[in-house]
């Protein structure tokens, strides 16, 4: 088992290349999702719609979703906002301004405006964080020196001790087989894998339907992995492919 510290940097690393959409929490993007924003947050629906289309078949995070999403990966709850975030009680054993921040990975980085946070990412160590950057950005990687952040809060956690956070993967042999004609969210999730590796699913993006798009962009994930090219989503390729996005 990887310790708090590990689960956490390697969540973070795994998300890299994601899109960004305000009020996102992890799903994949599509037109009906971004209508759906659009609705809910219209205050952001001009830069949804003139970077939301760059994100189609990515999942998509705020920055606030992004860092409960790697507190999870230690077991903590975070809220959600980043300003509520650093308000949480019971949630921090330390803060302190940035210039007092150790360089250590699984530290949370929040900027300050005005009397509240607006931003928060998180530390991988080595004087890099990782953050939800913003609609044009999507998430990213970034030495903390040239960001605007301005606080940082380590979490009430014992860093370096294996982590408690149960996978919620199913086991590999107990999944289905995936080919070319089978529909369902099995067909989505490894979509949405592969296009977080960086292998477009374009015009249809993570859509649950294993057509010929999804075929290809198995076969060349297959190729670059060592693996046997079938197209076909069996144990060694499922067991590649979650190896490979930190599931």
């Amino acid at each position: 088992m990887p310790t708090n510290r590990e689960a956490m940097t390697a969540r973070a690393i795994s998300l890299l290349g994601s899109g960004y959409i305000y009020g996102a929490t992890g799903w994949v993007c599509t037109r009906a999702r971004m209508e759906q924003q659009k609705k809910q947050y219209p205050e952001y629906a001009s830069l949804i719609d003139r970077y939301g289309p760059r994100w189609l078949g990515k999942p998509c995070y705020d920055c606030a979703q992004l860092t409960r999403t790697v507190a999870k990966a230690a077991g903590i709850a975070l809220p959600s906002g980043s300003n509520s975030q650093w308000r949480a009680k019971n949630v921090w054993k330390e803060k302190g301004t940035i210039d007092t921040m150790p360089d250590e990975a699984g530290l949370f980085l929040f900027t300050m405006t005005g009397s509240k946070m607006s931003h928060t990412g998180v530390s991988i160590g080595g004087g890099v964080e990782i953050d939800a950057r913003g609609h044009a950005y999507g998430v990213v990687r970034r030495r903390i020196a040239q960001t605007s952040f301005t606080h940082w809060a380590r979490l009430n956690v014992a860093y370096d001790e294996e982590t408690r956070e149960e996978s919620k993967t199913p086991p590999v042999e107990s999944r289905r087989l995936l080919k070319n004609g089978m529909k369902g969210e099995d067909v989505r999730a490894v979509q949405a894998k592969l296009i977080a590796l960086g292998y477009p699913m374009e015009p249809y993006g993570a859509d649950g339907h294993f057509g010929l798009i999804t075929r290809a962009a198995v076969r060349l994930f297959q190729r670059n992995s060592a693996l046997a090219v079938d197209g076909i989503v069996g144990p060694k390729t499922w067991a590649m492919l979650d190896s490979k996005t930190n599931a």
